[in-house]
């Protein structure tokens, strides 16, 4: 998933995973998606160049997602959406079935 090219770009690749929502206790679908790219977790420390620009907008702070803990990775769609996967529903990458 978090393979590069030589210039740095990331690698499309295509994922089959389960749905689950813990919440309804629903799913089981079997979701299939082409052409997907991994997100990397934003850093909030790293340095913006100060301009007028930055100084005026807004901080917004937002919740960590505890991606680690909570066992879940954002990938892009390639519509631009971007959807959480659980890494335990996982299925197969790239046709290379995921073994636990």
């Amino acid at each position: 998933m978090r393979r590069r090219d030589s210039y740095g770009g990331l690698i499309h690749f295509n994922i089959a995973f389960r749905t689950f929502s813990a919440t309804t206790k629903k799913g089981g679908k079997l979701k299939k998606i082409d052409g997907a790219i991994y997100m990397y977790p934003a850093n909030p420390d790293a340095d913006k160049p100060i301009n007028i620009y930055n100084l005026l907008e807004p901080v917004l702070t937002a919740k960590n997602p505890n991606h680690f803990e909570n066992r879940t990775r954002n990938i892009q769609l390639p519509n631009g959406d971007i959807r959480k996967v659980n890494i335990d529903f996982i299925i197969s990458i790239n046709d290379h079935k995921v073994i636990y």
